[in-house]
């Protein structure tokens, strides 16, 4: 039995929570996931990120938490010029869904913050639940990459 994609018809197996396709959510998320997904970055989750600075390589000034993927909780670095993202094994930040493309997008360092520019994906790039070709991150954006939820940190804004 399948179930059709909502955005654009794709028959999915019956239970399945994201469309195989185009990734788009195929049921509601329970209570928790649809509380986590739109709660904003806590003053718990900046004074951790504060706390980890002195740990970070020499140099960082952004990071992701990631909100919600396997990877959940999980802090990582932002320490080069530009960082890849996406399914292909030695993308810097390797996401293994079929949701995320093999090279799904790039988050380039510009002046003291960091873009984020989608590499022409399938299932596209969202900030704050738009989806974008490029956007400038702000301390506490959300980035979507598949059924990836990442935080940016802007650690010199925390500083």
């Amino acid at each position: 039995m399948t179930e059709p994609c909502p955005s654009c018809g794709y028959e999915n197996p019956l239970g399945a929570r994201f469309c195989s396709s185009c990734g788009a959510q195929l049921r509601p998320a329970s209570v928790d996931e649809a509380t986590m997904a739109h709660e904003p970055v806590t003053d718990e989750m900046g004074e951790l990120a504060d706390a980890e600075l002195a740990e970070m390589p020499e140099g960082t000034i952004g990071m992701f938490v990631v909100r919600q993927g396997p990877k959940r909780g999980s802090r990582i670095a932002l320490d080069d010029h530009e960082v890849s993202i996406g399914r292909h094994p030695e993308s810097d930040i390797f996401l293994d869904d079929v949701t995320v493309s093999r090279r799904h997008a790039l988050v380039r360092r510009v002046g003291a913050g960091y873009q984020v520019e989608d590499a022409g994906s399938l299932n596209g790039t969202y900030v704050n639940q738009s989806r974008v070709d490029q956007a400038t991150l702000s301390d506490g954006d959300e980035v979507q990459v598949g059924k990836f939820k990442l935080v940016y940190i802007d650690l010199a804004a925390r500083a």
